[in-house]
């Protein structure tokens, strides 16, 4: 009995033992995946940069794309939560374009290497890689065409392939935006970003309503 409460008392402890080391590895892996690629990467480096066997990491995640996609869904998850807490806790339809925006682009700030990863060229003409990338990006287009949907007046007749165009255009814009306020010494400030295009989209949106 007592061999057995003991085992029962180290269980829970290992398990937040390994989240805890999980953690730290997708932050290692996160960062350097960032820096150098996903070409320029090994396993020996997250290894190293963690303090652990790199069998350790492959018990974990299988292989280095394993990890890699292990990256890509914390980040999908991190972002989409950030963005949408930014949505919702707005007043308004035209104020939750500006605040999802300021939240995409401070995540960014925030997480330099984030982007870095989701952008990852090496990484993107097919496989699972460029479909969890593409995860990424379609939860971020179905986000922005919820505020659009909710945008619509309701006595106006929803156009799906419209809020798809819309929300696609507006995902591009962001992302382009992004990759330039990353090469850009001294970008102009995330808000100042995020009003100037509101601004410009909420035109766009309010023609939308009226017809």
């Amino acid at each position: 009995m007592q061999v057995t409460s003991t085992t029962q008392q180290q269980a829970p402890k290992r398990r937040r033992d390994r989240a805890a080391r999980e953690r730290e590895i997708l932050a290692a892996a996160e960062r350097i995946f960032g820096e150098r690629g996903y070409q320029g990467t090994s396993m020996d480096d997250i290894a190293a940069a963690v303090g652990v066997s790199k069998p350790l990491i492959y018990q974990y995640y299988g292989s280095k794309d394993g990890l890699f996609l292990a990256c890509l869904a914390r980040l999908r998850a991190q972002l989409l939560e950030t963005v949408a807490e930014a949505v919702m806790a707005a007043t308004d339809i035209e104020d939750s374009l500006y605040a999802g925006f300021v939240a995409w682009f401070q995540f960014l700030d925030d997480h330099p290497q984030a982007w870095s990863v989701l952008i990852d060229e090496g990484m993107l003409a097919a496989g699972p890689m460029a479909d969890a990338t593409d995860e990424v990006r379609n939860s971020f287009v179905e986000l922005i065409s919820a505020m659009v949907r909710l945008n619509l007046p309701p006595t106006r007749p929803v156009d799906a392939d419209e809020v798809e165009i819309l929300a696609h255009s507006i995902s591009g814009a962001t992302e382009r935006l992004a990759i330039w306020r990353s090469r850009t010494p001294n970008p102009p400030a995330r808000e100042k970003v995020a009003q100037t295009l509101r601004d410009l989209l909420w035109q766009g949106l309010k023609t939308l309503s009226a017809t």
